[in-house]
């Protein structure tokens, strides 16, 4: 569904302007979920990353959601609003039963969460919040019910599962990233689109009224100092993308990692390549901006037809020869 970009938009964004003071990294956190008594009867064995043999009493019963950390990690420390990269089991309180997993394949996509409180009740949702103030490398059970795991009556009623049973989760956490761009900000060139952001990191774009340019066009608002991205990269990112035509379509945020889903996408660069139904891989123009960029930047693509999806491969709410406009935060590369 198509948003206006007043959406994303609130009173409270700071304009983007050189002399701003940089983002404060924080000094302290304080975990979301506590330990209790039934997450302490949890145990898992076998090495972090790999699917764990998970044991506790059944049936295994709550009231309330809790975590325990199985085993601690030695890496950086998931602040409010930092993106981690977790493998997760679920199991059923009453049998200890599998429910569901991620693939635990260093091969396959992973499943990112930005960590903290959600207001949507979700697994991942659950994991995010599990996981705050824990360290890269440290496992975690959390016991709870299908109701605070998947909402109310919102889990797939073959599984035979009420909204009072518990569930057990155990989370692997295998990396951090940024949760938004985090370097210095750089002077922007006149007729260009503003930007403003949120305090989380959201950006808001409003669009100049001029024609948008016939080539492809790249800014950076921000300049991070961490690792460069090359050509072949995994990269995670929180984007927004509005489009800039003539029409009344102009302004609309056709997608947002920060709204959409409020989860960063890890993308591949080498996957510029469209399918046939314009579904898969990168816009060429959004993949040719990304290469050289930094960790910790933020920078302003303006992509132009011939820089966009091929001739009939356009998704639907992109119309043809539509201009698209990104701002894309590198958080870090995989």
């Amino acid at each position: 569904m198509r948003k206006s970009v007043a959406v994303i938009v609130a009173a409270c964004f700071v304009a983007v302007t050189a002399g701003c003071t940089a983002i404060p990294d924080p000094s302290s956190c304080d975990p979301i979920l506590n330990t209790g008594a039934a997450s302490k009867l949890v145990s898992a064995t076998g090495d972090a990353g790999k699917m764990p043999t998970v044991s506790f009493p059944t049936p295994i019963t709550t009231t309330t959601l809790q975590t325990t950390q199985l085993s601690a990690g030695d890496g950086d420390t998931l602040y409010p609003g930092s993106v981690a990269n977790v493998q997760a089991s679920i199991y059923v309180g009453s049998t200890g039963e599998l429910l569901t997993a991620t693939a635990y394949d260093p091969t396959a996509a992973p499943l990112l969460v930005t960590v903290g409180k959600s207001e949507a009740v979700s697994a991942a949702g659950t994991i995010a919040a599990s996981v705050q103030c824990q360290t890269v490398g440290s496992r975690t059970a959390t016991v709870g019910t299908v109701a605070e795991f998947f909402g109310a009556d919102a889990l797939d009623p073959s599984y035979g599962l009420t909204n009072d049973d518990a569930l057990v989760l155990v989370t692997d956490v295998e990396a951090s990233y940024l949760g938004r761009a985090n370097g210095a900000l750089q002077p922007l060139k006149s007729g260009f689109p503003a930007v403003v952001t949120a305090p989380n990191g959201t950006p808001g774009i409003t669009l100049p009224n001029e024609n948008p340019p016939t080539d492809l066009e790249i800014e950076v608002i921000r300049k991070g100092d961490g690792a460069t991205v090359k050509k072949d990269d995994s990269v995670v990112l929180n984007y927004t993308g509005v489009l800039w035509n003539s029409d009344g379509a102009a302004g609309t945020v056709f997608q947002s990692t920060w709204t959409d889903a409020a989860t960063p996408q890890a993308v591949v660069l080498a996957a510029t390549a469209m399918g046939d139904d314009g579904t898969s891989g990168l816009v060429p123009g959004f993949a040719k901006a990304l290469v050289g960029q930094t960790v910790g930047s933020q920078v302003l693509v303006v992509v132009p037809p011939k820089f966009g999806y091929p001739e009939g491969s356009s998704p639907t709410d992109i119309p043809e020869g539509s201009t698209m406009v990104f701002v894309f935060d590198v958080l870090g590369i995989q």
